[in-house]
């Protein structure tokens, strides 16, 4: 595309091209917030912010560069961590986040290209500010694993994606599902409460032959 072309797309789609410059802006602003106030919080630039941005907590979020943050249901991106040690990061390279909710006691990851409807991802099967008051039952339902979700992953609608839960790249949660304790191999789709079997893409996409 010519520079000529772009002007014209520009000239015909002003109001579309004015919402990204505000996301930018709103994004930037965000970014020197929390380089002066949350250094806890470091985030890449461009951060394009069309939704409400919600990080709380003493613990570290790392957020990459090209990450989109848009309204799903009302709701954009909320991160909450629960101690120093917490640790969420979000590689960015076009994420399109939606809605999503990660409350973090020990460690989440989540690769590039990420794209959200609303969902969930939380490190314990519980949350709570305060454990200790909750000792007479079951310790391991406070107890946090780590949660990794590699690259090209979508998650639908009201996805939940629990303790000790991993993500291979190019994986698509159908909605409603949740993963707890599992894996999910590379290019698979996985849908169910709980799931239980992942199946692979290639053979859903021959099933269309």
């Amino acid at each position: 595309m010519n520079l000529w072309s772009k002007y014209k797309k520009v000239i015909n789609s002003p109001l579309y091209y004015f919402q990204i410059f505000i996301a930018i802006v709103k994004g930037s602003f965000y970014i020197l917030y929390c380089r002066i106030f949350k250094r806890n919080i470091k985030i890449g630039f461009p951060f394009i912010v069309y939704g409400n941005v919600n990080i709380k907590g003493p613990g570290k979020v790392i957020i990459g560069k090209k990450c989109t943050v848009v309204e799903n249901v009302f709701r954009g991106l909320s991160i909450t961590t629960f101690s120093n040690d917490s640790i969420v990061s979000i590689g960015g390279e076009g994420c399109l986040l939606g809605g999503l909710t990660i409350r973090c006691h020990s460690k989440i990851e989540l690769g590039n290209n990420i794209m959200t409807a609303v969902s969930l991802i939380q490190d314990t099967l519980f949350v709570t500010n305060n454990n200790k008051s909750y000792t007479n039952y079951d310790s391991s339902l406070w107890k946090s694993e780590p949660i990794v979700i590699g690259n090209n992953v979508w998650l639908g609608g009201h996805c939940c994606i629990l303790p000790g839960s991993k993500i291979g790249d190019d994986c698509v949660l159908s909605a409603c599902s949740v993963i707890y304790k599992n894996e999910i191999n590379n290019y698979n789709l996985a849908s169910g409460n709980p799931v239980r079997r992942s199946l692979p893409i290639e053979r859903i996409l021959g099933l269309r032959k």
